[in-house]
């Protein structure tokens, strides 16, 4: 069985940090996708909020996955329906299968075309594990990447 207990990840970017029931897209708010927070970019670089591998890699580069070693899989999706924009103002760093650590550069986009092509920028940061159903969030408001973000208890 994988021991959850403290299980620590941090902010992917830089930003406000919200409740996830915030976001206008159900599937997030309702934490049908995972349990998490929601963040409001101010910076256009995400970072890796834990070390592991990556898992996936949205076909429109607006999202990834990354598996830690105990298991637990963060899901970074950058701004609501954004799949739209079909891989359009977004760069990746990282494929599928590539070991990352805490604090690596994954994707780049651009926020100005992200909010020029009509999207959200919400941007839901949520542990996709069902048996996952909710975080200790340590922080909310304004985050710098890399500040501690929540915890699995």
């Amino acid at each position: 069985m994988v021991d959850f207990d403290d299980k620590l990840f941090f902010a992917p970017m830089t930003g406000e940090v919200l409740d996830i029931t915030e976001c206008v897209d159900p599937i997030f708010s309702k934490s049908i996708v995972g349990a998490g927070v929601l963040m409001v970019p101010s910076d256009s670089k995400v970072y890796a909020p834990c070390s592991g591998k990556v898992t996936i890699v949205a076909n429109g580069k607006h999202g990834m996955a990354i598996k830690n070693p105990s298991g637990l899989q963060v899901l970074i999706h950058i701004g609501i329906d954004t799949v739209d924009m079909d891989g359009e103002g977004f760069k990746t760093y990282k494929k599928v299968g590539d070991e990352v650590k805490v604090g690596d550069l994954l994707l780049e986009f651009d926020l100005d075309k992200i909010k020029s092509c009509g999207k959200n920028i919400q941007s839901p940061v949520v542990i996709t594990n069902p048996v996952i159903k909710k975080v200790d969030v340590l922080r909310s408001g304004l985050v710098n990447f890399g500040d501690e973000l929540f915890r699995i208890k």
